[in-house]
């Protein structure tokens, strides 16, 4: 069936420009997070990654809530790492200048990205606005290949039977590497809510710190699951409706420091699901650039500084 507008009832409508979704973001950010659902745009609230990310997708407020925690991910991993720190404090994502008015937010971001105030607003921040619309736009464009499912679990009456046959047998391995790889996904998850729960809460650093090292252990252990079924099974996971690669179910999680590929691999290679965390603790300690890994990781997901030392001397000249 055929709309008005001519697209097809019940289809996705077409994703809107990013001329489109940066002027609605203009709107946006003169209010700053959190996301207040009066200030979003409908193009912002339509976009599928938004709308897939919400629990509930016919909720206007569901989706506002949504686009905050994704708008959140993107300026984490914003595509230009000179601007990211401007860009978080223009919105408010920083505490520093959470709650601020957008002349004190926007002072704030023109200092981090070394700009005059009104060069930064006339030249820079439209830009800023610009690349963080077409990265949701990118995120909608994307999400259909690289989204998964979950195996679907079903309440089983009696034990579980196999033939004795050996697809059957071969179907049954598979889905135990699966259910391993999402178990791990999920296990992660909780821990990084964990994590988030505890910041929120302004708990103590010690308290903080090992909620982080036990993410670190599972987000190991979900590297570990995934290089598993990659040598079992290859690069694409067997069934899925795109062509996902095991380690990007990681990403389901939610979202955690980005690492180098030498440090995935050896958080691969020190990740041994039999033992736990304690013994997961004393191999990072003892290994080469294990301190640093786990110290760097803390910093990131608890949103603290470096201390003093352990930053650049140029950074500590700055702040003296």
């Amino acid at each position: 069936m055929m709309t008005r507008s001519g697209t097809t009832a019940g289809a996705p409508a077409p994703t809107a420009s990013v001329a489109v979704l940066a002027g609605e973001f203009r709107v946006l950010v003169r209010a700053g997070l959190p996301v207040r659902l009066e200030k979003c745009g409908p193009h912002l609230l339509e976009l599928r990654g938004v709308k897939a990310r919400s629990l509930q997708p016919n909720v206007a407020d569901s989706r506002a809530r949504a686009l905050d925690a994704l708008l959140r991910e993107q300026l984490d991993r914003l595509e230009n790492a000179e601007l990211a720190e401007a860009a978080r404090l223009l919105f408010g994502a920083e505490a520093s200048t959470s709650g601020a008015t957008l002349t004190l937010r926007r002072t704030a971001a023109a200092r981090a990205a070394g700009y005059e105030v009104h060069h930064f607003r006339k030249r820079i921040e439209p830009k800023l606005l610009e690349l963080l619309a077409w990265q949701l736009r990118k995120d909608s464009e994307d999400f259909t290949t690289r989204h998964a499912e979950p195996p679907a679990l079903h309440a089983a009456s009696g034990p579980m039977m196999l033939p004795a046959d050996v697809f059957a047998w071969e179907a049954a391995e598979h889905q135990q590497a699966l259910a391993i790889l999402w178990g791990a996904v999920y296990l992660l998850r909780a821990q990084l809510l964990t994590v988030a729960r505890l910041v929120s809460m302004d708990a103590a650093e010690h308290d903080q710190d090992a909620a982080a090292d036990r993410a670190l252990w599972r987000h190991a252990l979900v590297l570990h699951a995934a290089k598993a079924y990659r040598a079992a099974y290859g690069a694409v996971l067997l069934h899925a409706a795109a062509e996902l690669g095991p380690e990007h179910l990681a990403a389901s999680a939610g979202w955690t420091p980005c690492l180098t590929p030498s440090q995935d691999l050896l958080l691969t290679e020190l990740a041994e699901p039999e033992q736990g965390l304690a013994d997961f603790t004393a191999r990072m300690a003892a290994v080469d650039g294990g301190p640093d890994l786990v110290a760097a990781w803390r910093r990131a997901l608890t949103g603290r500084a470096a201390p003093a030392h352990a930053r650049p001397d140029h950074e500590q000249g700055q702040s003296a």
